[in-house]
């Protein structure tokens, strides 16, 4: 029988579709996929973990016994466990099994009615479309739509369980970050996990850490009762905020759906992702020479004043289009010790017995900051200051009704900021595409410094990259008026010009 699905489960960074969108067979032509391109690479050990929500047991399932079938040694972890704690699984069956591929059934942050896979190949490395061998998931998308390409059924594979990973992965991360029991025992924070997999892990570990811990929505629950799990959409950690203000607390922490993406904040509210970094650089970078400027990623949305204060710590500020797969192919690529999005996904290099993998560990990065603030405690009165200094209008999104009219739209939006005599880059300093425009005002680089002048402001436009006819904006500035005035430019050409539409 010939497969003529024309629907399309691989998206830029991972697979990912609403349930109700592909059946069992549709879901089982994805694995045979997944396996060919497996084949090709000379896969030959697979890792299977889940998250919480409600979709991954049957496609769990589905490719489990798939695999068996084609001959393929399986490990699985049939606890929901965090994105970060799969990886974690990956990294040591590749100690034994150097040719491991490891699937990570999850959507992320998305909301309950969908479902995805994320996918590491041998050395644990992320890929993505256009990314990884034989252009990663590309690959995996022409296997899918091949309709000559039938998945062999050889027989032969086997099937290993994990039971109860996270103990392994508390002491292996605390380990790394140099972490003992009991070191926070004066900090207090709010823990808002959003109903995620990665509730119990962080409870577990940050309480052996003798963190004073209040919880919200920890308990694991697919059906995520109060809403799509993602800490950085607006107003999300309005009730973790203003619970840290009744036990006056000194942190808060949200982390979505498969906990990877996380955010930090205090009593006020959240910090930028940029302004997080600086305590967690100055916990890794006191480890390393300090004659070597330690590289790190960040992605177009970084404010400049945060870029200039890690290059006071002896880092290289390194620019880098969004992307996590791509983020982390990077990091590897010219040996960055760690990277940032302001989306809230943070990347380390991370060591395990003769491996380095560059990737998300959230626990880490989570111990990193602490340990700043246990250690320095006025650090976090210097994040605060610098967030209520500056400006930032998060992402601002509108529609317009074909990619012709976007198309103009955006070319308007470029002739402003031309208008403005400010600098902008659609490349990186290493000729890398950022998938949009950079835009700066006010900011120089000389030396691997950064310096601000009084008004300053950064901007990043560009086309979303999975959905028509849409503009995706972010602005950061060093005051909220100068930061509004660009702003409120950039909507009126939208909306009055080309007849924008406001959207999530």
């Amino acid at each position: 029988m010939r497969y003529m699905n024309k629907k399309d489960p691989i998206k830029t960074y991972d697979a990912r579709w609403e349930v109700s969108d592909f059946d069992d067979s549709e879901v089982l032509r994805l694995f045979e996929a997944t396996f060919g391109y497996a084949r090709l690479i000379k896969v030959d050990t697979l890792v299977f973990a889940r998250d919480a929500r409600l979709g991954c047991a049957r496609v769990m399932e589905i490719g489990i016994e798939a695999a068996i079938k084609a001959g393929f040694r399986v490990i699985a972890c049939f606890d929901p466990v965090s994105t970060p704690l799969s990886y974690f699984i990956a990294m040591q069956t590749a100690g034994n099994h150097p040719n491991t591929m490891g699937l990570s059934i999850t959507a992320s942050h998305n909301p309950k009615q969908y479902i995805g896979i994320k996918y590491t190949v041998p050395g644990i490395e992320a890929i993505g479309y256009d990314c990884g061998p034989l252009g990663g998931l590309t690959k995996v998308k022409q296997l899918y739509h091949d309709n000559s390409y039938v998945q062999s059924y050889v027989g032969g594979g086997s099937l290993h369980i994990i039971e109860h990973p996270a103990e392994e992965y508390i002491r292996y991360t605390m380990k790394l970050a140099g972490v003992k029991p009991d070191s926070f025992r004066r900090l207090k924070l709010v823990l808002d996990t959003f109903n995620g997999s990665a509730g119990p892990e962080l409870y577990q570990a940050l309480t052996q850490c003798g963190v004073e811990i209040f919880p919200i929505r920890l308990v694991p629950n697919g059906d995520f009762p109060t809403g799509s799990p993602n800490p950085t959409s607006q107003n999300k950690m309005d009730p973790a905020i203003q619970l840290a203000v009744q036990k006056n607390a000194d942190l808060v922490i949200g982390i979505d759906g498969d906990g990877d993406r996380i955010v930090f904040g205090d009593q006020k509210g959240i910090f930028s992702a940029g302004f997080v970094m600086i305590p967690i650089l100055k916990s890794i970078l006191e480890k390393e020479p300090r004659a070597v400027r330690q590289k790190i990623l960040y992605d177009p949305k970084v404010n400049p004043l945060a870029l200039s204060k890690w290059a006071e710590l002896n880092a290289e500020p390194i620019l880098f289009r969004n992307g996590h797969s791509q983020i982390k192919g990077h990091m590897k690529e010219i040996d960055a010790l760690a990277g940032a999005e302001e989306s809230g996904h943070f990347y380390h290099k991370l060591p395990i017995g003769n491996l380095q993998v560059s990737g998300e560990n959230s626990l880490y990065t989570i111990l990193l900051f602490l340990q700043a603030i246990h250690n320095q405690k006025e650090i976090l009165s210097q994040v605060r200051t610098m967030q209520d200094q500056i400006y930032t209008s998060g992402e601002f999104n509108y529609h317009f009704p074909d990619d012709k009219v976007r198309d103009l739209a955006l070319q308007s939006i470029i002739h402003f900021f031309e208008s403005q005599k400010a600098e902008l880059a659609t490349q990186s300093e290493d000729g890398i595409e950022l998938e949009g425009t950079v835009v700066y005002k006010g900011v120089h680089k000389k030396g691997g410094l950064i310096t601000l002048e009084k008004e300053w402001y950064s901007a990043y436009v560009r086309t979303a990259t999975n959905e028509k006819g849409i503009i995706r904006s972010y602005i950061s500035s060093s005051d909220s008026g100068y930061g509004e005035k660009i702003k409120s430019g950039i909507v009126h050409r939208l909306v009055n010009e080309f007849g924008g539409v406001e959207v999530e």
